[in-house]
């Protein structure tokens, strides 16, 4: 690992928070080019500084500031092939579903299967990507995806050979396991006044997705008056205003608590402390919640879908084919009700998540990028 020379571009959008995968896939591959030696570059600090690059091996961010569709065709069309070939790159990454318009190695990551049908509710780097999708595949020399669903539909869709594909998964750190009862206490003590709590990750402005756990919750509250809690994390930095206004005329309110700003390792112990982890996917990509739980050995609720049942395998999770906030706060109920149950899922998640081993995958990953 990093005995290549490589100057690789790594191509984001500004001011996304739809493309879970594209932020995945950068904080993995920071953490590896650190470990191997390369210099970790943004191109706009690069520009204003003009710094010319004189390390061998570079990881170089592109954030692209262009919002609107003429602006994007632009920036892929004209301006990234100029600056790969301004500071020498030898291979880039797309994170956001399109190939740029250059001759130089490119590596496409696909990172959901919404990109394959054309929507009203698609934001202008979805809109590019769709457009471009067909050509993205013809021109990257691999296509990297999340999950062998996803994976399967896009070669399926463009009759693509299936070794041009692999799957890297959503996989977490070691900071993600399961904690003994004694600290699950302590954290119980700090976020959730000593009591037991179902836990959740959601968009900070997902008003239908935190409606519908609010609603799940209230069942399970009205048939079980005790003392469980409902903590909610955003997956952004804090949650909407709409969202707290909600929470004020909520009847159970104060049993529902909003954490802000959590660090990484109290994200972690949450989880690993929680009761269950209850998912609503805003798509199918929508997996790293349900891929830390697996690892922290706490069982999961979710609403089901095919990658969702590719990550879970037979066991480990509960996954509920009827839609609805009735469906899942029934399953809420039986949770409770049957702690057996909650101690084989929570057996089961611990098992399944030995196939989702960061290190493993980092591994490969990383001599992919290197071959």
């Amino acid at each position: 690992m990093g005995a290549f020379i490589m100057r690789i571009a790594v191509i984001h959008h500004s001011n996304d928070t739809v493309n879970d995968y594209a932020a995945y896939i950068s904080t993995l591959l920071d953490h590896t080019a650190a470990e191997n030696n390369y210099a970790i570059k943004d191109y706009d600090l690069v520009r204003f500084t003009k710094d010319r690059l004189t390390e061998e091996n570079i990881l170089l961010h592109i954030i692209i500031p262009a919002t609107g569709g003429f602006l994007l065709k632009y920036w892929y069309n004209v301006k990234l092939p100029l600056i790969f070939k301004k500071y020498a790159i030898d291979k880039t990454l797309c994170l956001y579903g399109s190939c740029a318009s250059s001759g130089i190695e490119q590596i496409l990551f696909f990172p959901d299967i919404f990109l394959l049908q054309q929507a009203k509710k698609m934001v202008p780097w979805q809109q590019l990507a769709f457009r471009r999708l067909k050509k993205s595949t013809t021109v990257a020399k691999h296509i990297i995806t999340y999950s062998q669903h996803a994976k399967k539909l896009l070669e399926e869709a463009f009759a693509l050979d299936t070794k041009k594909t692999s799957v890297l998964p959503y996989t977490v750190s070691e900071l993600f396991k399961p904690l003994e009862w004694h600290d699950k206490l302590y954290i119980k003590s700090r976020f959730a006044e000593n009591k037991e709590y179902f836990i959740a990750v959601i968009h900070g402005d997902d008003e239908k997705a935190f409606t519908e756990l609010l609603k799940a919750f209230s069942k399970f509250k009205k048939w079980q008056q005790s003392s469980m809690q409902l903590i909610l994390l955003p997956k952004e930095e804090s949650f909407s205003s709409a969202i707290e206004e909600k929470l004020d005329t909520y009847k159970y309110k104060d049993d529902v608590k909003l954490v802000y700003d959590a660090e990484k390792k109290e994200t972690a112990d949450l989880i690993a402390s929680a009761y269950a982890l209850l998912h609503i996917a805003a798509t199918d990509a929508d997996l790293l919640p349900v891929t830390a739980a697996l690892q922290s050995a706490t069982p999961v609720l979710a609403f089901y879908t095919e990658s969702l049942d590719e990550y879970c395998g037979d066991a480990g999770a509960i996954l509920i084919k009827e839609p609805g906030y009735e469906a899942l706060g029934n399953e809420l109920i039986q949770l409770y009700k049957n702690e057996t149950l909650r101690g084989t899922l929570s057996e089961a998640a611990a098992k399944r998540a030995i196939i989702f081993q960061q290190k493993q995958y980092l591994e490969h990953f990383w001599q992919r990028l290197n071959s």
